[in-house]
This record gives C-alpha cells, sequence and structure tokens, in this order.
C-alpha cells in the first residue's frame, strides 16, 4: 500500500518517481512510432500510396502530406517524452487528433473508400487515444502541468 502511495495519489493527482518514468518511456515509444511511420510515408510516398491503395497523379503528394502530419506529432510526443507535464496539453491535441483519424478511417471503410489494411493501420492509434485519456486524467491535477 505504502508503495502505491509513493507512485500515485489518486486522491490528489500527483504522479512521482516510477510513474511518471513509464509515463515518459511510453511517450518515447510513442514518439518513434510516430517519426517511423510518418517518415516513411514522408520519403516512400508513392511506394505507401500504393500498398494502401491510394492512386492518382497526386497520391504520392497525399500520402507524403499525411507522413508530414505523422512526423510532426511524433515531434509533439517527444517533447512530452521530455518534459510530461510542461508538455501535457500536446498530449490532448494527440488524442483529439488520432480520435480523428479514427472516425474518418471508420467511415471511409464504411462507405468502401479504403482498403482493409488502411483501416487496420488506422485502428492501432485508438489504442493510443485511450493510453493518452488515461495520462490525461492521472496528471489532470498534477503540479506543473498544462491544463
Amino acid at each position: 500500500m505504502k508503495e502505491t502511495h509513493r507512485v500515485f495519489n489518486a486522491a490528489r493527482g500527483h504522479l512521482k518517481g516510477e510513474a511518471m518514468l513509464y509515463w515518459r518511456i511510453f511517450f518515447g515509444v510513442a514518439a518513434l512510432n510516430n517519426l517511423i511511420i510518418g517518415g516513411l510515408m514522408l520519403f516512400g510516398a508513392d511506394q505507401a500510396a500504393a500498398r494502401i491503395g491510394v492512386n492518382g497523379p497526386a497520391a504520392g503528394y497525399i500520402v507524403g502530406f499525411g507522413g508530414l502530419l505523422v512526423a510532426i506529432f511524433g515531434v509533439a510526443y517527444a517533447l512530452v517524452a521530455y518534459r510530461p507535464l510542461p508538455n501535457r496539453n500536446l498530449v490532448a491535441i494527440g488524442a483529439l487528433g488520432k480520435a480523428c483519424a479514427v472516425a474518418l478511417a471508420s467511415w471511409h471503410a464504411l462507405a468502401g473508400h479504403i482498403s482493409q489494411s488502411a483501416y487496420q493501420l488506422a485502428m492501432g492509434d485508438l489504442i493510443f487515444v485511450l493510453i493518452f485519456c488515461v495520462f490525461l486524467a492521472q496528471t489532470r491535477n498534477a503540479a506543473g502541468a498544462t491544463p
């Protein structure tokens, strides 16, 4: 019981020690995930477009632009990994972006506009949304956290 109190005091919303270390590692992994996927989409736009079924003259641009946005979010998650509480607001924006990506992919999948593989790729963001929400809830009242 004492160990749990040391790591996270739920009544006050304070994260300490190991708990914050785990969040920093998680956001570091999230940053790497976005930077790698975004980089692959940006620098291999034509190949990525063909792989997910996007075609036409602007396919490379569309996928490359999406990759650029994914990579920029990766930079934001790296900032959160570096200083979680002062950069907490970036997690809220990230959760919103990922939730919107899931909703958009779901709508296009139901309409038959995107391939099953593109839809499955987008559904991975749903896991990140849920974990981001846990972080936001746990750090809601933490000292030094952005609103």
